[in-house]
């Protein structure tokens, strides 16, 4: 990725009025393809049965961000810690002091996990919810992607596409409208772009610039050019790409595309909260 002193040496280039691009002009109704192919028999015995999102407390350490655990594995905690991992269905939280088996048992509805992960076309704006607020009303919450297919704007980095499928644009704050510029990185034509208020997501305009295996693309605030990030595109074939949670996690993870793993985990997080507790404090056979 280019540092900001390359900048200067790439003046902004307008296309012409018809190109430029804006939220409406890439709205359409939402569409899911079909579920992603399961791996490989192989494949699916070689994946981490869970990967670890956070942890706190005196055994942190050895259970740091993004660290695989292996299928059959027991996490022995102490009093005080809490680790949260993304398993085959979705999120658990693990309390201590206590053994936990990460072995499968755990019978939870695995739909949101497999929803995330499904290839993503014709992506349609996402608005915030409840954009009227009154006098004293708190700060609205920014929502959740509805797809971990997403490139964000406030990040760059690794960004990881399914082949054939498109991308969300993200941005975590819709406060302002906001407008922006899209092109490749190594120079070529731009697009600019409109995040209109209260839209936090919008379609990457893969017509016009179409996204590339290996390709860099930087995405730059129109009203101040020294603010941009970069994007590295990984293709993804769909038909390598696991359905279950961990497994898709561990991909997200194994080809640096740490941002999507980082909102997959938020999501699931937030739908297993509002369905049940996923929070276990047992030890694994019954206290022994």
């Amino acid at each position: 990725m280019r540092s900001s002193t390359c900048w200067p040496r790439r003046p902004l280039r307008k296309r012409p009025a018809g190109c430029n691009l804006s939220a409406g002009g890439t709205s359409g109704a939402a569409l899911w393809l079909v579920a992603l192919a399961a791996f490989a028999g192989t494949a699916t015995a070689a994946a981490a049965q869970a990967v670890v999102v956070r942890s706190a407390g005196p055994s942190a350490a050895s259970y740091p961000a993004g660290k695989r655990i292996a299928a059959g594995t027991r996490v022995v905690l102490r009093a005080g810690d809490v680790v949260t991992v993304i398993d085959k269905a979705g999120s658990r939280v693990l309390r201590g002091a206590g053994e936990f088996a990460l072995d499968g048992m755990v019978s939870r509805d695995a739909t949101v996990a497999v929803q995330i992960g499904r290839a993503l076309s014709k992506p349609q704006p996402v608005r915030r919810a409840g954009a009227v607020r009154g006098p004293g009303d708190p700060p609205l919450a920014e929502p959740l992607p509805p797809t971990v297919w997403l490139a964000d704007s406030a990040a760059g980095g690794r960004v990881c596409v399914l082949q054939g499928s498109d991308l969300y644009l993200w941005r975590g704050n819709s406060d302002k409208r906001r407008f922006a510029w899209l092109g490749e990185t190594d120079g070529g034509g731009m697009v600019r772009l409109q995040f209109p208020e209260q839209v936090a997501g919008v379609a990457w305009p893969v017509g016009m610039v179409p996204l590339a295996d290996g390709h860099s693309y930087r995405l730059t605030e129109e009203s101040n050019p020294d603010n941009f990030h970069d994007f590295e595109v990984v293709m993804l074939d769909p038909e390598t790409v696991p359905v279950d949670a961990a497994g898709l996690a561990t991909t997200l993870l194994d080809n640096g595309c740490r941002s999507q793993f980082e909102w997959m985990a938020k999501k699931l997080e937030s739908e297993d909260a509002s369905a049940a507790p996923a929070t276990e404090t047992m030890p694994a056979g019954g206290g022994t």
